[in-house]
């Protein structure tokens, strides 16, 4: 199957660690976002697809790595959903189209079977949400009927879960930014697999921390600290539940708790709780 990565987003939420590293790009236990989405897609028998390129594009091309059959499009201005169709045409039934920025495991198979009624156009993966924070899928039956505002907090609701199957057809009428308005206006039908896996979300600074240790605990991976390839911890050092991004240097005297140290950083002798250290300056992590 051919997949499609969206990784051109600027990704506003997650400042100031967006205005260092796009999204998808960001380290999730010590590796990049994208590089754990490829490995994924390969297992799942991916073999090629594309990735989309806008904001600091080069750091998600270097934090892909070696990616054979994939080709990556760089886009001068965003285009939304609409990108999409620069995979036409498809040489495989479908595309299978994921969000670059958030962590899931994808139930291909389950999101097959749903493809394969009569007449369909498209499979969107939803999971349920209580955050009030999403857009709510409307559906009758498993069919696709529309999207609405998200729900106050606290009630449960179906949202995309951020990954889909597209057919040929529903990718030539994809037209405007947001594919549901496409789905909607041009009548297509889409189904819902519903999914209630590990899904997390690195839109904030704070989401992302907390998206960090959600993820070792997925993996059954105990660590005090998670330190990116090139990071360093002095013995004379104490840290603990901090994420250091690439080459960060802990030396003596420093103690961090709760911390995210990006890439190259060598903080001064002190105390840092629940702070994001960086080249931009020190910001508080909530």
């Amino acid at each position: 199957m051919t997949f499609f990565i969206l990784a051109g987003g600027f990704g506003r939420r997650a400042e100031p660690l967006s205005r260092l590293k796009p999204k998808p790009a960001l380290p999730l236990g010590g590796r990049p976002l994208i590089s754990l989405l490829l490995d994924q897609l390969r297992r799942l028998g991916c073999g090629e697809g594309f990735i989309n390129l806008h904001h600091l594009g080069g750091q998600v091309m270097a934090a892909a790595g070696p990616a054979p059959g994939v080709r990556f499009i760089e886009e001068q201005k965003l285009s939304g959903s609409r990108v999409l169709a620069r995979a036409r045409p498809l040489s495989s039934p479908w595309l299978l189209a994921v969000n670059g920025d958030t962590y899931l495991e994808v139930p291909l198979p389950e999101m097959e079977r749903e493809a394969a009624g009569p007449g369909i156009d498209g499979v969107l993966l939803a999971r349920q949400d209580r955050s009030g924070r999403y857009a709510r899928l409307l559906h009758e039956k498993g069919l696709l009927r529309g999207s609405a505002p998200p729900a106050p907090a606290g009630r449960p609701e179906w949202m995309y879960a951020g990954a889909g199957l597209f057919s040929e057809r529903a990718l030539a009428h994809i037209d405007e930014d947001n594919f549901f308005a496409s789905i909607r206006r041009h009548g297509l039908r889409f189904r819902l697999a519903f999914y209630d896996g590990i899904w997390l979300d690195l839109g904030t600074p704070a989401g992302y921390y907390r998206a960090n240790w959600e993820y070792l605990a997925h993996c059954r991976l105990q660590r005090e600290n998670i330190l990116s390839p090139g990071a360093s911890l002095s013995a004379q050092a104490v840290a603990r539940r901090s994420i250091l991004w690439e080459n960060a240097r802990i030396g003596p005297g420093v103690l961090l708790a709760g911390c995210i140290v990006t890439a190259g950083m060598a903080p001064a002798p002190g105390e840092y709780r629940e702070r994001i250290l960086s080249p931009l300056g020190d910001f508080p992590l909530g």
